[in-house]
């Protein structure tokens, strides 16, 4: 006669059982080589973004906004705040204030890239121990969780000091989702106080997230696709409810900080920047997503290119990812019924477009990495556990060699688009404006005239470039040239006061004839330093 199981269970609790000899201390040397596996994994998944993004990190240059940036910190503290606030992004200035603003040198930015660095480490650990809390594997969790950080979006944010908000975005984000999951999961036991007190907890997480940076707080929907992948028990009518209830509050989160902008900006508070505008034009919008943002957020390794260089590439890859996701639906169809296969198929269809919300939501069509961490996130959540499943019936070896080659390839190619494509060329213009910022002699019976010569596109050092991002110019402008100057004295001489009246600056595209200046910073020169990246 077989034994109910919670009979079993009562006869074998610990009074019932013998324990062997030295059982005491198997357990706790057991204990000391999980929680010294523990450290290990949590400072390999530090490590990983420090080391990949290391010679990026502690490179000399900045970005466009940086050097406007330190001066408006410095010198017009709400100048930041409010031009981000138009923006409808005023805890995001704030937060760039209160860097900046402790940020003396352009060569100090490196600590805000360094910051960076370890709050993409630190998603990745929460997402690896969301992932194990929910029953993925440890190497399917430890793969996703190494990858996160080696993105093209999350480059992005290692190399631009501007971008440590948009990691914090994140964070707070993930956090969002486990405080209302866990008000979602209350028994009746809890009291209404309680469940209130957590569901505004919630709320006020991803209310801030949104008051940060939008596109990062639907990385609340990263731990959503997670669970759902992992949760099989759910039935269709259960998962629907689950998703329902995440996705309403995640929209009511950010309605509640647009109505939050929208009264600031009725009370003068803040002014409204024209770019916030709805999208009208949907049939319009459906195909630049197809075209420009789908393909960015599928292909993990080989970035996008304004010159189509290397399309074939990075088709390539966007494809082969498209395909394993497509495989991926087939073998949970398969293996786990048509109703599985359905959750899994809506999830991954459905969610990644979910996490660009805001961006489609938004008029603009600017197909920025910076804008779809969270739908790479949840496609690289489908693409692993897709894999996992394509793989199950090889050798355990033949897995790991495949994780490994992945994760390498990933590292590598990280290391490589943030240091050759930003840090480079960002420092060469750098140097040209410093070089010429050393030239000026302030002790002089005359105030030194100086003329900046302004890169143009044909100047670029790199052959790649996309947009904004990776291999472009900052001095390709009106303004930046004229405040990289700034900058550039100001390091050079930061004990004067009142440096700009101590000589005279013009730029423009060409010398002008018959004018005569002490120094002549030609940034045409950085087409020299071109390197075929």
């Amino acid at each position: 006669m077989s034994v109910p199981k919670p009979v079993l269970r009562e006869a074998l609790t610990e009074p019932a059982v013998a324990l062997p000899i030295g059982h005491t201390a198997t357990v706790a040397a057991q204990r000391r080589v999980l929680s010294l596996r523990a450290w290990v994994m949590t400072a390999v998944l530090f490590l990983v973004p420090l080391t990949a993004y290391w010679p990026a990190t502690f490179h000399d240059y900045g970005l466009r906004d940086d050097y406007s940036n330190l001066r408006e910190a410095h010198e017009e503290p709400a100048t930041v705040v409010k031009f981000c606030a138009s923006h409808a992004r005023p805890i995001y200035g704030w937060l760039l204030q209160s860097t900046y603003g402790q940020t003396d040198t352009v060569q100090d930015l490196q600590w805000m890239r360094f910051l960076a660095s370890l709050l993409l480490g630190a998603i990745s650990l929460v997402m690896f121990r969301a992932l194990r809390s929910f029953g993925w594997c440890y190497n399917s969790s430890l793969c996703f969780a190494v990858l996160l950080a080696l993105v093209p979006s999350a480059q992005v944010i290692a190399g631009w000091a501007v971008g440590w908000p948009y990691a914090a975005t994140a964070l707070l984000a993930i956090a969002g989702f486990f405080t209302a999951d866990g008000a979602l999961g209350m028994g009746l036991s809890a009291g209404p106080v309680r469940k209130v007190g957590q569901w505004s907890l919630a709320l006020g997480l991803v209310v801030v997230s949104a008051l940060i940076y939008q596109p990062s707080a639907l990385f609340y929907v990263v731990p959503l696709a997670a669970g759902l992948i992992a949760q099989r028990r759910r039935g269709l009518a259960q998962t629907a409810r689950w998703l329902g209830i995440h996705l309403g509050f995640v929209v009511l989160s950010l309605i509640l900080a647009y109505c939050t902008m929208t009264a600031l900006y009725a009370a003068g508070v803040f002014v409204k920047s024209g770019r916030i505008a709805f999208e009208h034009h949907w049939g319009e919008k459906i195909v630049w997503f197809i075209q420009e943002t789908l393909p960015n957020a599928l292909s993990l390794l080989v970035l996008n290119d304004n010159n189509h260089r290397g399309r074939g590439w990075y088709l390539a890859c966007a494809g082969l990812v498209g395909c394993l996701l497509l495989a991926g639906i087939v073998v949970e169809w398969r293996r786990h019924g048509r109703t599985r296969g359905l959750i899994w198929a809506a999830g991954l269809l459905g969610l990644p477009v979910f996490a660009l919300g805001v961006s489609l939501a938004a008029s603009e069509r600017y197909a920025t990495y910076r804008t779809i961490l969270a739908m790479t996130a949840v496609l690289l959540c489908f693409l692993v556990a897709s894999v996992r499943a394509l793989t199950e019936r090889w050798g355990m070896a033949s897995r790991r060699v495949l994780a490994s080659v992945a994760v390498i390839a990933a590292f590598f190619t990280a290391q490589h688009h943030v240091y050759a494509l930003i840090a480079v060329p960002q420092g060469n213009e750098w140097q040209l404006i410093l070089q010429g910022a050393k030239q000026v002699r302030l002790d002089g019976p005359a105030r030194p005239r100086v003329f900046a010569i302004a890169s143009s596109p044909a100047d670029l050092s790199t052959a790649s470039i996309y947009h904004d991002e990776f291999g472009s110019l900052s001095s390709n402008s009106e303004w930046v040239p004229k405040e990289m100057f700034k900058r550039a004295m100001h390091d050079l001489h930061p004990d004067l006061a009142n440096l700009e009246s101590r000589y005279d600056f013009a730029e423009g595209y060409k010398l002008p004839a018959g004018e005569h200046y002490d120094v002549i910073v030609d940034l045409h020169r950085l087409r020299r330093s071109y390197t075929d990246n």
